[in-house]
């Protein structure tokens, strides 16, 4: 364990989910996830490192996000990734293929920390790794809301400076079954992480 994170191997990962309390379909998406990506290393982490994370980004993470980084939090790499589909239409969604993702909580620059979290209540777990012009999020105004919210920042400041409201996409259904629609991940040396059954 190093800073709160705990490594692990595929099997490892598949212990850690089967023991979870997460519900049947949680876990089937974690699963399939990690039969995706075998031999790579997983991570889970733990209640003092998420504390943490809610003093440094100023947050009270959900109680569902907190259970599911517990169990699974990802696959531990700053290797970028890309989806094979989003669920849900959105602006990007003709882009998919080209849009690269890193993974992490709170996700932002610090200048961005009140348009996004303040205004439009949304709070970071991803971005397009070239650019600003797509994020990943959760909802803050709703602790219930498990949807994963697709957005550019672009589009929150015009609206910010329009007075209108947010109006970010959905794009997944829950954080599990985002993780569960990657299919690419691509190495320093460009070389490309095939997800093994899509």
């Amino acid at each position: 364990m190093t800073e709160g994170v705990i490594l692990g191997t595929d099997s490892e990962a598949l212990a850690w989910v089967a023991a979870s309390g997460l519900n049947r379909e949680a876990k089937k998406d974690l699963v399939s996830f990690i039969d995706n990506f075998p031999g790579l290393t997983f991570y889970q982490e733990t209640e003092g490192y998420l504390d943490g994370i809610e003093v440094r980004d100023g947050v009270t993470l959900p109680g569902w996000l907190r259970e599911l980084r517990r169990a699974l939090a990802g696959m531990r790499t700053s290797m970028p990734a890309r989806f094979i589909e989003y669920d849900e239409d959105c602006a990007r969604f003709d882009l998919v293929h080209k849009v690269w993702y890193t993974f992490a909580l709170g996700d932002m620059a610090g200048e961005d920390h009140s348009l996004f979290m303040e205004y439009a209540k949304l709070y970071p777990i991803g971005s397009w790794t070239e650019n600003d012009r797509s994020y990943l999020a959760i909802n803050l105004e709703d602790p219930h809301d498990p949807t994963i919210y697709e957005f550019a920042r672009e589009d929150l400041l015009d609206n910010f400076l329009d007075g209108a409201p947010s109006y970010p996409d959905s794009v997944f259904k829950s954080y599990p079954r985002t993780l569960s629609r990657l299919y690419q991940f691509q190495s320093p040396d460009g070389d490309f992480i095939q997800a093994a059954s899509m």
